[in-house]
């Protein structure tokens, strides 16, 4: 992580946060959820209440359950589009990242209709480990269960 101010201009860094989320999504959405768990930063943190009511933390367990997921949307023939829109950035002295957005998650079983299956208001705290951005921290809120 980024202790020292970052001087890039604010376009720049909202073009590198747009393409952080697009590559870091499609790779949830397709399964790979080894490369999905790196883009997490080691002591990563994931609270979505009220499923993950407690935090997951580490890239460790942040993949396994990423993997666990992927293999059950597998077995049940489902598929999982992440569409992240709205999305506010606020870029800090220290050089992280605060993003705030709106999550659809469509849900498309093999031969069926995608359905609307969740909305969502995502907040991460993006960081930057070995140049890149990745997810320190992300609290997920499901508008369901408020």
């Amino acid at each position: 992580m980024s202790t020292a101010a970052d001087h890039r201009t604010f376009e720049k860094i909202y073009a590198e946060v747009q393409q952080f989320y697009a590559r870091h999504i499609q790779l949830m959405d397709e399964g790979r959820a080894e490369e999905a768990a790196l883009t997490f930063t080691e002591d990563a943190s994931l609270l979505s209440p009220p499923k993950i009511a407690e935090p997951i933390r580490g890239r460790l367990k942040l993949g396994a359950g990423l993997r666990k997921v992927a293999d059950e949307l597998d077995a049940e023939g489902v598929r999982y589009r992440r569409c992240h829109t709205m999305m506010s950035v606020e870029p800090r002295p220290d050089g992280q990242v605060f993003v705030r957005a709106y999550v659809q998650v469509i849900r498309t079983r093999r031969g069926g209709e995608s359905t609307l299956h969740a909305m969502c208001v995502c907040e991460d705290l993006l960081a930057r480990e070995d140049g890149e951005l990745k997810v320190h921290r992300r609290v997920v809120t499901r508008d369901d269960s408020r």
